[in-house]
């Protein structure tokens, strides 16, 4: 019993927070920080700490399927906390700098993003 509770109180902070997070963000881009310089430098470090953040939750799959529960708990807590520096250095860029408009002609084409998520979901759940 104490089990279901306990999922029934972290489902609830993860709806409060899956609405709550892209809510904010989409305020903040109206937000403009005066007097204030643009964090250019920014994107790289973020992009990286994005690909960080997928190599961990790949490590904390493949930790969980070998039954390393401690493994995984660690490295899927280190991910939240690299998902949660790269929030705060997103809404600061796009805080203190304008957003970049792609003119150039898109490389992929709709029809194929269906097709690599099922391969993704292939992947992940063989």
């Amino acid at each position: 019993m104490k089990n279901k509770t306990t999922k029934s109180k972290y489902q609830l902070w993860v709806n409060i927070v899956s609405v709550a997070i892209p809510v904010v963000v989409a305020l903040l881009f109206k937000v403009r920080l005066p007097n204030v310089e643009p964090l250019s430098f920014l994107p790289p470090i973020y992009a990286s700490i994005n690909g960080l953040t997928a190599l961990l939750l790949v490590s904390a799959l493949i930790a969980i399927k070998n039954k390393k529960r401690r493994v995984h708990e660690t490295l899927m807590k280190t991910a939240i906390a690299c998902s949660l520096l790269f929030l705060v250095m997103y809404v600061a860029y796009h805080m203190t700098s304008d957003s970049t408009c792609y003119d150039g002609v898109v490389s992929i084409h709709f029809h194929t993003i269906p097709i690599l998520h099922t391969q993704f979901l292939d992947l992940v759940l063989l």
